[in-house]
């Protein structure tokens, strides 16, 4: 199953891969998923080195290296999800099998987004004709918008409350930005859609990214939780929203911070719906990555022992919930969507 990354440059995108691949294995190996195992995945021996190597740079303090311009980087995994049921033949697998294949572009192949000086020409004198070249975009942002899984990172570094200052002015232009890139989405599906409804059907992710340098200021002024970490997951299915506890959920919080301080990006998302690309079903995660000062005064990734080991500090817990959604995911998307997709990467 095909998933394609989207986000700007320094969004955490490197950070974001390198702690779904230490959440991978933390969640085979941990204590509760003993016996048959609730999840385990394998790799390729490339992919795994090349993930391992930045999770061994992270527990040593370093930061990854940012995607290069014009890369297409390919991820694959195979997924083991544990069966409810084994019925029938002994020797039949005990998992639910599934192929998982992330790919990622530098945030400069998206720049164009932030130009588009001919469509500004051609809208002041008349000519345009609403029409988006999509040959204008680079070959790798291309084949990403062919996934029907779209990740979106969602950089929370960028949340600003003081207007007219330069981090202000930052702020909605990376919302403006993230807009665009949402638009772009849903004219490209809606496209597909008048010939293969199952092609343009999408299933969006937002990752909400370093939420360890959201302002508390900002959280204190909104009167929002300090922390993400308590909040209870909202219920999805059949039985959603019958539940009559009504508490506010991390699918809440997402939503407030999204639609306070990246509103044109939140309303682009419920826009889409207008053009049969639906946003709607999108689910929320958090990203967060405690850091701390090194003897040089550098700003480098936190470790913490648990049980005598030392561990990244991190949100572990929301990136096992990703990974569980893909579970879902793959229930719902017909097979020969999933197999179409499969695109060379240079990795």
């Amino acid at each position: 199953m095909p998933v394609a990354i989207f986000g700007d440059r320094s969004c955490g995108k490197t950070v974001f891969l390198s702690l779904l691949y230490e959440s991978q294995v933390r969640y085979t190996n941990d204590i509760k998923n003993v016996g048959p195992g609730e999840f385990r995945f394998t790799t390729d021996p490339s992919f795994e080195k090349i993930l391992g190597d930045i999770r061994t740079d992270l527990m040593s303090g370093q930061w990854a290296d940012s995607t290069l311009k014009g890369n297409l980087s390919k991820y694959k995994f195979k997924y083991g999800y544990k069966k409810m049921l084994s019925l029938g033949n002994k020797s039949s697998s005990k998992f639910d099998i599934m192929d998982f294949t992330v790919y990622d572009i530098a945030g400069e192949d998206l720049d164009i987004l932030r130009s588009l000086e001919q469509y500004r020409e051609s809208i002041a004198s008349g000519t345009y004709k609403g029409e988006f070249n999509f040959d204008t975009l680079s070959e790798s942002f291309r084949e990403l918008l062919k996934c029907n899984v779209l990740v979106f990172l969602v950089d929370l570094s960028r949340v600003n409350a003081e207007a007219r200052t330069e981090r202000f002015k930052e702020m909605r232009n990376y919302d403006v930005f993230m807009a665009t890139l949402i638009s772009a989405v849903s004219k490209y599906k809606s496209e597909v859609f008048r010939t293969s409804p199952d092609k343009a059907k999408i299933y969006p992710v937002f990752i909400l990214t370093k939420f360890d340098l959201l302002d508390n200021e900002i959280k204190k002024q909104n009167n929002w939780p300090m922390t993400f970490a308590e909040l209870e997951t909202e219920k999805r299915g059949l039985f959603a929203g019958l539940s009559s506890k009504k508490g506010f959920s991390k699918e809440d919080y997402a939503k407030a911070i999204l639609a306070k301080y990246y509103g044109d990006t939140m309303a682009l998302a419920k826009g889409g719906v207008l053009a049969n690309v639906s946003f709607d079903k999108s689910a929320f995660f958090f990203s967060e990555i405690h850091t701390e000062q090194n003897e040089n005064g550098e700003i480098i990734p936190r470790l913490v022992t648990i049980k005598g080991k030392p561990e990244l500090d991190y949100s572990d817990k929301e990136y096992r919930g990703f990974i569980d959604r893909f579970r879902e995911i793959a229930d719902k998307m017909p097979d020969e969507v999933k197999d179409e997709q499969e695109f060379e990467g240079n990795k």
